[in-house]
Formats: structure tokens, sequence, C-alpha cells
């Protein structure tokens, strides 16, 4: 099956905690991050609980007839304030998301990297959605991510690399 690789970086003026703050907070992610709709918690937190990592129900925001895309995220690895880690647990994707954010001349960098394929066959036309945002107006959605995620974290956006 097809994968899709999406990696780059937002910058922006605020402080590289502020920015941790609200990469962080899957919560938050529908706020600023256009290609998602909606998060739900599982378990009603995103906290940790003894063994289980927190985990939380992503809804994308993708064209008819794949909506609602879901997929079950959890944080595999959280180092504050500058590395998150997540995968796709449940849903018809497979893959791991990494989040780095690290101070910047005038602010802060917020690197991602993305790699995401999709589970079966069953699921084939997502493949093609995946790779045509990939390549299409998903650059502007990102750009736009960043924008909002700096104004979000108290900054302003700068330069994006997407």
């Amino acid at each position: 099956m097809g994968a899709m690789d999406i990696s780059g970086v937002w910058r922006s003026t605020a402080p590289v905690e502020d920015v941790w703050t609200v990469i962080s907070d899957l919560e938050t992610w529908p706020t600023w991050w256009p290609a998602i709709r909606a998060v739900a918690p599982v378990n009603g937190s995103m906290e940790p609980s003894g063994d289980v990592p927190p985990a939380a129900h992503v809804t994308f925001d993708t064209p008819s007839p794949l909506r609602p895309l879901m997929v079950t995220l959890e944080v595999i690895e959280r180092v504050a304030p500058e590395r998150l880690v997540v995968r796709a647990a449940e849903g018809p994707l497979a893959g791991r998301g990494e989040m780095r954010v690290c101070e910047e001349f005038g602010g802060s960098a917020a690197s991602f990297d993305l790699h995401l394929r999709v589970r079966s066959r069953l699921f084939r036309p997502v493949e093609r959605v995946l790779s045509g945002a990939a390549r299409g107006g998903g650059s502007e959605r990102m750009r736009r991510a960043g924008d909002d995620l700096a104004r979000l974290s108290g900054g302003e956006p700068r330069e994006h690399d997407v």
C-alpha cells in the first residue's frame, strides 16, 4: 500500500514553551490545524493513566465520501518542551508523527514529520485523497496551520517550510 510522508517547519515569534503548550495538547489541534475537524480524548482524558498511554479519537476534514475519517492516536513519547511522538493506533491509517520544538533566532521553530500508510486494501480511496492532499492544497493548509499555531501560542507567524 502507498505511504504518505509530510514534513516541514512552522516558525513563529512565540517562545518554545508557549508553542509546546499548544502542540502537546491534542485537544487544541482542531483550533489551529485545518486538516483536523475534532479531537475527543479516549476515556475522557489526555493524561497518562497507569500503563495506558494518553489517546484521542481524531476526525480529519476529508472530502466526501470519506467523511468522517477517524483515527485513534496514542501519545507514545512526550518530552517537554521539545518532542511529541504519536502513533495511529486504530482506524484506516497506520503510522506515526513526530513534532519537535526548538528555539530559533527571534522565536521558535516547530518541525513535523508525519509518516502514514493505509492499513488495508479496503481503504484504497483514502490513499488517493491523502496523496492528493499532500500534493495539492495540502501545502496551503499546512501554512495556515503554522500561522494559526503561532497566533494561538501568542506570537506572530514567520516564514514556514512546508
